[in-house]
């Protein structure tokens, strides 16, 4: 009987270890098993063993050896609200091909600084602005970049103060927001006023930092001044 036409699509034998998948065509040395490469992208450099991995180390060279072009700023969101603890930060930056690289963040401004950020990069400019939406959850507004720095810059003060871990996908992928070492660090209190964005006293302060890393412990803390208009 002859040809249809149709080529019948196989499958790797083996599950990936991580996913469960059906596509293990890479052996991982950090896990010992075989695993696909969207997990293999996932979790490297994570693992100890990743700086032998063929993989990995190819990557690396790939990048010395072809650096990337300066991105172009596309444009960015922030969920709108000056006085929320937490804030959800996109930057998109513009590849040759106009579609995208992208940069996720959450900030968390009342305890523990940039708490996550992740990148996709290649992403089209109409799921750019939809994943956002549906990431922040509540209202957003449009950002320049120079405002975004330096919110990134006040959650990176906040986080290298109280010794939260910064993310890999940031310490990769942060050459996309230039040079951040011109952005000032915010003046005053580490900490601002919940309510009014003031200053805060420094046993306050103090207090907020000692239990930043509890993830049960929560923190509204407000000024002297918007403490005496609660007594009131």
């Amino acid at each position: 009987m002859g040809q249809t036409g149709k080529r019948a699509i196989r499958h790797s034998r083996i599950r990936c270890r991580s996913c469960g998948i059906r596509e293990a065509i890479r052996y991982c040395p950090g896990m010992n098993a075989s695993i696909c490469p969207v997990c293999c992208k996932r979790m490297r450099p994570n693992l100890s063993a990743c700086s032998s991995c063929k993989y990995y180390t190819y990557t690396l060279a790939r990048s010395r050896d072809f650096p990337e072009p300066d991105p172009k700023f596309y444009g960015g969101w922030v969920s709108d609200s000056d006085k929320a603890g937490l804030l959800s930060l996109a930057l998109g930056f513009e590849k040759p091909d106009k579609r995208l690289k992208s940069m996720f963040f959450l900030l968390d401004f009342w305890k523990m600084g940039l708490k996550d950020c992740f990148v996709d990069v290649d992403i089209s400019k109409e799921e750019f602005d939809k994943r956002f939406s549906v990431m922040a959850g509540r209202p957003a507004k449009k950002i320049g970049i120079n405002e975004a720095k330096a919110l990134i810059q006040r959650g990176l003060n906040i986080s290298n103060s109280v010794g939260t871990p910064i993310p890999w996908d940031y310490q990769r992928w942060k050459y996309m927001l230039g040079d951040m070492s011109n952005v000032p660090i915010p003046p005053g209190s580490l900490y601002k006023c919940a309510k009014c964005g003031a200053d805060l006293a420094q046993p306050l302060v103090d207090t907020i930092k000692k239990y930043a890393q509890s993830e049960d412990i929560h923190f509204y803390m407000v000024c002297a001044k918007c403490a005496g208009e609660f007594e009131d």
